[in-house]
């Protein structure tokens, strides 16, 4: 099994949990805060993730231009983002040149040495950004389930039982 098998099924995993989570919103939902008007909103977490995204394709070796980087700050409301149609159909899009990129990525080039500098968290090869990335989607998905809950919607768990076959 290639190292890039278990990231990927870990990034299809998220895709299919974002569909689900995000397919009762609104934007007006998707633009709210926790904690008042301090947390982040479900907008900001998806434009947040999306940035990530990218930066996965470039570490390893696929950089495009990022139209959500500007998004990769502190927490936010996200009223400035994209529509909530927007920000999903562009989760599709992105999600889908991802898992080409991890899927034509060897062995060799996910265990790769970082520069001197290391990752974003001074990881020091591919492979620990990668884990890093994909434990970062999975805490945020966590994170879409709080804000869910905080705004009285139907828990994760019970969406995806339910889109599963198994509610």
């Amino acid at each position: 099994m290639s190292l890039a098998t278990p990231i990927a099924e870990s990034l299809k995993l998220t895709d299919f949990i974002m569909q689900v989570v995000t397919k009762d919103l609104t934007d007006d939902v998707a633009r709210r805060q926790a904690r008042g008007d301090e947390g982040a909103s479900i907008a900001w977490v998806i434009g947040h993730l999306l940035h990530y995204r990218h930066e996965l394709m470039k570490i390893l070796g696929s950089p495009e231009d990022d139209p959500f980087k500007e998004f990769s700050g502190s927490a936010t409301d996200g009223m400035d983002y994209p529509a909530l149609e927007e920000l999903t159909k562009s989760w599709a899009e992105v999600s889908q040149r991802v898992l080409a990129v991890v899927s034509r990525a060897t062995d060799q080039q996910i265990e790769a040495a970082l520069p001197a500098d290391g990752g974003p968290h001074a990881e020091r090869r591919v492979l620990d950004t990668l884990i890093f990335f994909t434990w970062h989607e999975a805490y945020h998905m966590g994170q879409l389930g709080t804000l869910r809950k905080q705004f009285g919607l139907t828990a994760t768990s019970d969406l995806v039982m339910a889109a599963a076959g198994k509610a």
